[in-house]
């Protein structure tokens, strides 16, 4: 498990982000990314699942008022040739969201239980543990 206040303690201290993050599992990761959110004021959902057509998982879903991030979190290592695993995961993330968007215009239920207000806008977000190009 982790404490966010630990890793920004250590971050304090000048420690490198992605050498913190290192002893945590991708698990870990998506807890630590919906726990800023929720540092911030969002509200958070982990592992957030849908139905449209087909189903769908969302990573984290953060909302604050008509702010809602539709968050893809990347547990990939160090090395080369992400590019085109990065590319995937942008046209997939792409995907998400518009589904998430027929999902919400239909499911009124759903928008009240996450908190998203009326004007609402969807802002796809990925996170990686590694700086890429």
């Amino acid at each position: 498990m982790f404490e966010l206040s630990e890793i920004e303690s250590q971050l304090k201290k000048g420690k490198n982000i992605e050498d913190i993050l290192e002893k945590y599992d991708w698990k870990n990761f998506e807890k630590i990314i919906s726990e800023i959110f929720r540092e911030n004021g969002f509200y958070a959902k982990q592992n957030f699942r849908f139905k449209t057509r087909k189903r769908y998982e969302i990573d984290a879903l953060a909302v604050k008022s008509n702010r809602v991030f539709c968050v893809d979190c990347k547990w990939w290592g160090k090395g080369r040739y992400k590019k085109t695993g990065l590319k995937n995961a942008i046209e997939s993330q792409e995907k998400r969201v518009k589904e998430l968007q027929r999902f919400l215009k239909k499911n009124p239920i759903a928008k009240s239980m996450l908190k998203i207000t009326q004007g609402y806008m969807i802002n796809p977000l990925i996170v990686t543990l590694h700086e890429e190009d």
